[in-house]
């Protein structure tokens, strides 16, 4: 039954799909980000020959290449160690600050096992600490470090000390930061932003760039003539009215071409398909990225009638968790907020003066939002531990 799809061949579609999985593997080139990878380039030049330190804020919304422009770099430092000599004994260090925890303790241990090549405890060392791990393991040497979703660190309590320091520290480091949020630099104290460099604003992509960036994709990784112009002018369509997003674009290209295996050519029904399929996956995605309390709210929606019940189990899964319960009003809050990210869908129903005014929540594809809850809290909430909650 499978025989023909694993050896592949007729009708197939997919060339390379290590292209869409690992790109920085096959381009060489970023295009539409010229300038900013030549600023970024004088930069590191100045501070690696000269010892001129800088930092950096790339801001852009998703999918306007940030993360890839900076893993870009990082991977070219890396090639140019073995052409210069003054390159070889820089460090790098990459942490995507929402990936490691968010806290202060989770991006530092990370940044300080990376530097030092050490296993570095997430808990029980104060700041200073691992600053001064750090420093030692930056000594002699030059760093660069780049933190990804920043905004996750500098919305926690103790994230702009993490900043302040590393901004700041006498030991030769420089710091690339990458934000979603434009307005992150909002959340930051002032002696921050004062030792902060530039901000990098990363445009959004329009229709005719995403389109040229599709025709790379499919040039590299998919067969020529399973595809054609028009199929690539749709996608970038699609992807152009959600802020030029091109992580999107790419990802539903070769969802297209996945789902058009063995018949030998994208069309328009594999395109939208392939939206719906992503639109589930970036709602695993939004609910893998909420805010602890809004995850237990979710999760007490799952099995509550409304709102007002739900209440009462998100307050005996804080209780077991040791958390301090929100009021109902913040809680109401949270769900509206769910909502409005499309997780869940309100409904208030009057039932008239005897039976009063009731709000519902109804959670959006329940066994894969569970699924994904169940994946985020991993060991200190499973499936298991929620099945006693609102017993007693």
């Amino acid at each position: 039954m499978i025989r023909e799809t694993l050896k592949g061949g007729k009708g197939e579609v997919i060339k390379n799909p290590k292209v869409f999985i690992d790109p920085l593997s096959v381009f060489k080139e970023i295009p539409f980000r010229e300038d900013i990878l030549r600023d970024a380039a004088i930069a590191i030049r100045y501070f690696v020959k000269n010892e001129v330190k800088f930092s950096n804020l790339f801001l852009g919304l998703t999918g306007t290449g940030k993360t890839f422009v900076s893993k870009y770099i990082y991977n070219e430092i890396e090639e140019v160690k073995n052409e210069d000599e003054e390159y070889k004994d820089v460090k790098q260090a990459y942490v995507n600050c929402r990936e490691v925890g968010g806290t202060p303790q989770a991006v530092l241990s990370s940044l300080a096992g990376k530097l030092t090549g050490f296993s570095v405890p997430k808990h029980g060392i104060n700041l200073g600490e691992y600053i001064d791990k750090i420093k030692n393991g930056t000594r002699n040497i030059k760093a660069i470090i780049y933190l990804d979703e920043v905004d996750t660190l500098v919305k926690r309590r103790g994230g702009d000390i993490v900043l302040y320091q590393l901004l700041r520290s006498d030991a030769n480091i420089s710091v690339i930061m990458i934000s979603n949020d434009i307005n992150v630099r909002d959340y930051m104290e002032p002696r921050v932003l004062s030792s902060l460099g530039p901000s990098v604003i990363f445009k959004p992509y329009d229709a005719e760039q995403l389109k040229f960036i599709l025709s790379k994709y499919a040039e590299y990784g998919l067969i020529k003539g399973t595809y054609d112009d028009e199929i690539l002018g749709y996608i970038a369509a699609i992807s152009a009215k959600e802020h030029g997003d091109a992580r999107k674009a790419v990802n539903l290209l070769f969802r297209a071409a996945q789902l058009a295996s063995g018949g030998g050519m994208i069309k328009k029904e594999h395109v939208d398909k392939a939206i719906v399929d992503y639109e589930q996956e970036r709602l695993i995605e939004a609910v893998k990225a909420l805010p602890f309390h809004y995850k237990l709210a979710l999760r007490s929606l799952i099995e509550s009638e409304d709102v007002m019940s739900a209440h009462k189990m998100y307050t005996d899964l804080c209780n077991k968790f040791k958390q301090k319960p929100l009021s109902y009003r913040r809680f109401s809050d949270i769900i509206s907020e769910l909502d409005m990210f499309g997780i869940v869908k309100i409904r208030i129903v009057n039932r008239g003066r005897a039976g009063g005014v009731k709000k519902y929540a109804l959670v959006e594809d329940k066994e894969k939002v569970l699924r994904a809850l169940n994946e985020t809290f991993e060991d200190s909430i499973s499936i298991g531990d929620f099945d006693d909650v609102g017993e007693n």
